[in-house]
């Protein structure tokens, strides 16, 4: 969506998803949670592969997990882009300052987690095949985990700024309510 001006930006907001999805930061640390799991999956699917493949059984439930990570996710990515109010996804001249120095923290942070992921991952590696010098690993479990990780690479900064984000202000006409 980088390429939309703020105009149409504000018209997708107004459209999907419902305001209720991303209106409190409960909702929106909700909607970062189901996010994350939607990453997970992909994980899960990688871990599957390297034990069951190759398999029959492998191949469908590495569909099935994909299958409903990417449902996931679509729904989920939409709405975060809602919920941040496009800051992720803007083209940097459409930002003002203090929106550009959040993004430039989100990519950070994000980029700091990529890493923690990949030691995590290396490390499950040499510790899962245990004293042998050469590891193994199904060509297509290495395929799942580099997909994986480019998913979860994409989707992190948006799930940190809705997790991040503060509630706006309550307007005075709120108060009186």
């Amino acid at each position: 969506m980088g390429g939309l001006t703020p105009e149409q930006m504000e018209k997708h907001y107004r459209a999907w998803p419902p305001r209720s999805w991303y209106a409190t930061r409960r909702s929106r640390r909700v909607l970062a949670g189901v996010g994350a799991a939607s990453a997970a999956l992909g994980w899960i699917s990688a871990v599957v592969c390297w034990y069951l493949a190759p398999s029959s059984l492998a191949m469908w439930t590495t569909f099935a997990l994909w299958g409903a990570a990417l449902v996931i996710y679509a729904v989920v990515y939409s709405a975060l882009v809602g919920a941040t109010r496009g800051v992720i996804g803007l083209a940097e001249r459409h930002l003002d300052e203090r929106q550009a120095l959040e993004r430039l923290r989100l990519q950070a942070d994000s980029r700091r987690g990529t890493t923690i992921m990949l030691g995590a991952v290396l490390a499950l590696v040499l510790l899962a095949d245990g004293d042998r010098p050469v590891v193994e690993v199904p060509t297509t479990a290495i395929f799942l985990l580099v997909y994986a990780m480019i998913a979860t690479h994409l989707i992190l900064p948006s799930l940190l700024a809705a997790w991040r984000m503060p509630d706006p202000p309550r307007d005075d006409e709120d108060e009186d309510d």
